[in-house]
């Protein structure tokens, strides 16, 4: 037996042969051969080489022409090429006008009124240099705004002029400005800051500057408004103001008793010491001094006046504003003891006059009258001006009595120097004689000094003239029947 393996013959195998499709069935479709997205591509590849020759063509039309929408310096330039548009502003330029109005102006402006001119080939040069031809399609989408920078110039004399003489038409009937201010409100009892008012004057070089802005952007019209009238030139908000305000209203804060003795005779208040600050040019404050002392000398000085035997005294008050204003200043509430000087010396009193009991005193050597009461008190005083003694008219001496008090009375003298006529005819407010019903006192209205040695030349007809304050207070004193001494 052998031990090689047995041989075999190897058979082929034949694929078998594809199924015949039965009857209604198809064979399946072939794949698309590639032809067919050429096809598809071709179209696009087209589309995309004729935008591109468009984009071009676009690029070289306006590397010369404005794109539609530009404006240069505010003008239209659209399809413009840089000699047209240079062209364009030079005329637009000499053709020019604007209309100035508003704050009472109506002026029209030519381009010869104020020396308009602008260099148009230089503006459309730059304009030029600033176009981008390659953003044309973005500039139809978005328009470009060309500043060039090259503005027009003008003379501003000429602006100024015209400018002035408008203005000074519309001032000769506006009103000026008020400036803010610090001033009292008695209604607040504070000093407070009242607002600034504008007017309608205009400022001619505001007006001028506006002017001058819209002719270099070849504007058609200006519009002047608050901004070109003449301005306050202190407003409210000013700081000074307000530092002047609460200074003020800090002085006016203090409260001053004013005492003579031990009385008190006035008071600083708030509302009095406020017409006292004075505010300057500069917005400081201080206390007036001068003002201090009118108000002093009037009410005050009147109150504050008294007398002894011997003196009058009256209102120092220089002292007194010099004393108010510093403490006020100083924020000193201290009560102020009025400050009082001599103002008449009187003549010594008669001798023995105290003791004599009610009665009128007329001392014809010191031509001084005064009204004792019966605890030998002093209820009035006065000079007076008694009988002439040049023409030996003397008013007699001796103890008498009032024997009368009548008011409006005309006295009627003597016809001495035998003309038919009296010697005189006088109408007195107060009448009260002591001997018979020739003399007495009453008020000489017609004189305007009396005492001293008036009687010595130009004295009365032997009747004792008073002051006519004098002759009413003594009026309202006496009772008939009080006696009166006449001596000298």
């Amino acid at each position: 037996m052998s031990d090689r393996p047995e041989a075999t013959t190897a058979v082929p195998t034949v694929p078998a042969a594809p199924a015949r499709p039965t009857q209604g069935e198809h064979p399946s479709r072939p794949p698309e051969p590639a032809g067919g997205l050429r096809r598809l591509l071709l179209p696009l590849g087209i589309s995309v080489v004729l935008l591109c020759g468009a984009y071009g063509v676009g690029c070289h039309h306006f590397s010369t022409h404005f794109v539609p929408g530009t404006t240069v310096d505010g003008m239209d330039a659209s399809g413009l090429t840089q000699a047209e548009l240079a062209q364009a502003v030079t005329s637009h330029a000499e053709h020019w006008t604007t209309t100035v109005s508003g704050d009472g102006i109506d002026l029209t402006l030519s381009a010869d009124d104020i020396g308009l001119s602008i260099d148009g080939p230089l503006r459309a040069r730059r304009a030029r240099q600033q176009a981008d031809p390659a953003r044309w399609v973005l500039d139809l989408v978005s328009p470009n705004h060309i500043d060039t920078g090259v503005d027009a110039s003008v003379s501003q004399e000429a602006v100024l002029a015209a400018a002035q003489a408008a203005a000074d038409q519309v001032n000769a009937t506006a009103t000026a400005p008020v400036n803010a201010f610090v001033s009292y409100d008695e209604g607040q009892h504070a000093f407070t800051i009242t607002s600034e008012v504008a007017g309608t004057q205009v400022d001619a070089a505001a007006a001028a500057r506006a002017i001058t802005k819209a002719s270099l952007a070849l504007s058609p019209s200006v519009t002047l408004g608050d901004g070109e009238l003449v301005q306050a030139a202190v407003r409210a908000d000013d700081a000074r103001l307000a530092a002047a305000r609460d200074e003020a209203n800090r002085i006016i804060g203090v409260e001053l008793p004013l005492t003579r003795g031990s009385e008190e005779l006035a008071r600083v208040t708030r509302d009095l010491s406020a017409a006292w600050v004075a505010i300057d040019d500069d917005y400081a404050v201080s206390v007036s001094q001068d003002a201090v002392r009118d108000w002093a000398a009037g009410e005050l000085g009147a109150r504050a006046a008294t007398s002894d035997e011997v003196h009058d005294y009256g209102l120092d008050a220089d002292t007194l504003a010099e004393t108010l204003a510093s403490q006020l200043d100083r924020g000193d509430g201290t009560a102020v003891e009025l400050p009082l000087v001599v103002t008449a010396t009187r003549p010594e009193e008669s001798q023995g006059a105290r003791e004599r009991g009610r009665h009128v005193d007329l001392n014809l050597s010191t031509q001084y009258a005064r009204l004792y009461d019966s605890d030998g008190g002093v209820l009035w005083r006065s000079y007076f001006v008694s009988g002439n003694t040049s023409e030996r008219r003397s008013t007699p001496t001796g103890r008498y009595a009032i024997l009368a008090k009548r008011t409006n009375e005309t006295l009627i003298g003597a016809d001495e120097d035998k003309d038919g006529k009296p010697d005189y005819k006088s109408h007195v407010n107060y009448w009260m004689p002591f001997i018979g019903n020739t003399v007495g006192m009453h008020d000489a209205g017609w004189r305007r000094k009396f005492g001293g040695s008036i009687y010595q030349y130009n004295g009365s007809h032997g009747c004792v003239n008073l002051p006519s304050d004098a002759a009413q207070e003594l009026y309202a004193l006496v009772n008939v029947g009080d006696a009166v001494y006449v001596h000298w």
